[in-house]
């Protein structure tokens, strides 16, 4: 997901581009869902670049100069996908997955103002299905993709300051996986944000 810049705001809130891949099968079993990948992380970057400048075109609120890569990607190297205990390595962050399960974990960014986590169902000739995601934004303008959301540790948002930034800490779990935190949901996410808060040196915020 790319967020726009500001001149492309609407009612006052961040636009976004996105793009999602997709294949399918053809044969005697249907039509079933089939590994597809669209592409590298730098070439997925560039992708999103080129729609977002053209959109950005089309709707009158092009910068001067267009968007480009500025900065390496931050990755975190991981021997194996299976979602375990903690997960993502965030303390705290614990899900009774069962054994055998097919739910995968995908680490995102981690640094001082993202970090995402996200948890997929991946079963054989069916779309892999979310089943959890933990994100913290400490980007004003990622922050405000939340705005208008039930906040509370109770709805899995919690907003704060840290470092002077406007920085937001979401959870959710799935139906497939709601009701598995250990030892509670709700206590879960509170893990999450405190963790991740001591991680990038702050407090984890009123309500948290």
């Amino acid at each position: 997901m790319l967020v726009l810049p500001t001149a492309c705001d609407v009612d006052g809130r961040p636009s976004t581009v996105t793009i999602r891949s997709g294949s399918t099968g053809n044969g005697h079993l249907g039509r079933p869902a089939m590994p597809f990948t669209i592409g590298s992380r730098p070439e997925v970057a560039r992708m999103l670049l080129d729609a977002a400048n053209t959109v950005m075109l089309k709707a009158g609120c092009a910068p001067g100069e267009p968007l480009r890569v500025t900065s390496p990607f931050v990755t975190v190297a991981e021997d194996d996908g299976s979602a375990g205990s903690p997960l993502c390595r965030i303390p705290g962050v614990t899900f009774g997955f069962g054994p055998g399960s097919r739910y995968r974990k995908q680490v995102g960014v981690v640094d001082g103002r993202l970090q995402t986590c996200s948890v997929v169902w991946k079963a054989p000739g069916t779309p892999d299905e979310p089943a959890a995601q933990y994100v913290m934004a400490g980007d004003p303008r990622m922050a405000a993709l939340f705005a208008g959301l039930p906040e509370g540790a109770g709805h899995g948002l919690v907003r704060t300051e840290c470092n002077g930034r406007p920085t937001v800490f979401y959870g959710n779990a799935g139906s497939g996986l709601k009701g598995s935190g250990r030892p509670g949901d709700r206590r879960v996410f509170e893990n999450f944000t405190e963790s991740v808060s001591r991680r990038i040196g702050c407090g984890a915020g009123e309500g948290a």
